[in-house]
């Protein structure tokens, strides 16, 4: 079996605001770097072979804290990077949710959203992602590989892992500091299982 663990980044302070982040560059916030810890004591018993991140910081740093206590190295993927919210980066969702209430729903953007902000498509970003799905599967066969990036991209990835309509994406975003545990048989998805949080306090982050 190739287990791969999809794991959102650490809080940042423009999370805890609910504010688009997409590619701009955030580090993580105090309890961000609290929580990476917290999931490294989870992440320190398991067979790990290597660290895949995201180039943006908030997921690097998250990363770094993982790879440490894996004791396994860390490898840099560009097309893990957030979806770019074009015009609505750093906007917040109230703020959002003001001028197009239609477009955001329990405190989520709704798919059609993203055809609104000049930034990048949803089927742009489900491509990309696919594409890093389809080489993690066929360069660490029957490793256990951590794919640390953020909650856009790792749900479009989850939901082309398991063969859901893209637009479902929101029901796989995970919380900061969170994510799931796919299991492949080859090419084949076998199990999907959620990684426990690492802070059972932290919030809930409404905005990637």
């Amino acid at each position: 079996m190739t287990v791969l663990y999809l794991v959102r980044h650490g809080e940042t302070d423009w999370n805890r605001e609910q504010r688009l982040q997409g590619t701009r560059d955030i580090p993580l916030n105090e309890a961000g770097v609290a929580q990476a810890h917290e999931l490294a004591d989870y992440f320190s018993t398991l067979a790990i072979t290597c660290v895949i991140s995201s180039p943006l910081v908030r997921a690097s740093e998250t990363a770094a804290i993982l790879a440490d206590a894996c004791a396994c190295p860390i490898r840099v993927e560009a097309r893990l990077r957030e979806i770019d919210h074009g015009s609505w980066s750093g906007l917040t969702l109230p703020d959002i949710g003001s001028r197009f209430p239609e477009l955001v729903a329990r405190e989520q953007l709704r798919p059609e959203a993203f055809d609104v902000s000049g930034g990048e498509r949803l089927p742009d970003v489900y491509r990309r992602v696919t594409g890093v799905l389809a080489d993690l599967l066929s360069q660490h066969e029957r490793e256990h590989v951590l794919v640390v990036g953020h909650g856009i991209t790792l749900a479009l990835m989850t939901c082309a892992a398991s063969g859901a309509d893209l637009a479902l994406f929101p029901e796989h975003l995970p919380p900061n500091a969170s994510g799931v545990v796919l299991t492949f048989s080859g090419l084949t998805l076998v199990d999907s299982q959620p990684i426990r949080r690492a802070h059972a306090a932290m919030p809930v982050e409404a905005s990637p």
